[in-house]
């Protein structure tokens, strides 16, 4: 259990427990860990909600896929990362997107009824699922706030300014690559790629694979203005 613990330590829900602790929790509940391959579906849209899953290694992505064919990435998740936790205790009780393997990974499921016992067992993981919950409602707000900007490159600005605030430094790591980023700002990479350069050419930003440097902080500023 020495990998799922170290694992779980990363989630917010068992981020305070040692692994001595997490692993006595664990042995208290029906659990199970899953291996999937990459592109393997883990959870499709439709199917009834019925667990809680851990990402123990690997990636996971939450995808909407479109009748086209088409997906857009809504979500990507690593090690310690938590999905289907709001859904599992909903009304409808219905994923509402699926869950993809995005590289080899593995899985810890939480079944409904063991994550209720696991919070009779310990109410301090009980408040930190219910931080957890909040913590989701903020970054979905935060998304809604960025969609209803109008132009792609207020919608840059916005997202690297909040970034450049949670992440302390005007040298901002992109947590996502470059397709996934566009999508998560509603936009086709190519155009969000022009955007990048334009604000670069006009000594706003630089930029490499997975950074952005801010520049001139008050010219992204005036463009929210």
């Amino acid at each position: 259990m020495g990998q799922v613990a170290a694992a779980l330590q990363k989630n917010l829900l068992f981020r305070n427990k040692t692994e001595d602790e997490i692993d006595s929790l664990l042995s208290r509940i029906q659990t199970s860990l899953r291996s999937f391959n990459k592109n393997e579906i883990i959870v499709t849209e439709g199917e009834p909600a019925t667990m809680m899953g851990v990402v123990i290694s690997g990636t996971v992505e939450i995808q909407k896929i479109h009748s086209t064919g088409k997906s857009i990435t809504v979500s990507r998740f690593t090690t310690g990362s938590t999905f289907g936790e709001a859904v599992v205790f909903s009304k409808s009780n219905l994923y509402p997107a699926t869950v993809i393997s995005a590289d080899v990974s593995s899985v810890l499921v939480f079944p409904k009824q063991q994550l209720l016992k696991l919070f009779a067992m310990d109410t301090d993981i009980m408040v930190m699922f219910m931080q957890n919950m909040s913590e989701r409602l903020v970054l979905l707000n935060q998304k809604i706030e960025i969609l209803s900007l109008g132009s792609l490159r207020q919608r840059i600005a916005y997202f690297l300014l909040k970034e450049s605030k949670k992440q302390k430094t005007e040298c901002i790591s992109i947590p996502f690559s470059k397709r996934v980023w566009a999508e998560h700002l509603n936009s086709a990479r190519p155009s969000l790629s022009r955007e990048l350069m334009f604000m670069r050419d006009q000594g706003w930003i630089s930029f490499d694979d997975t950074t952005v440097t801010i520049i001139a902080l008050d010219a992204l500023e005036r463009l929210l203005e």
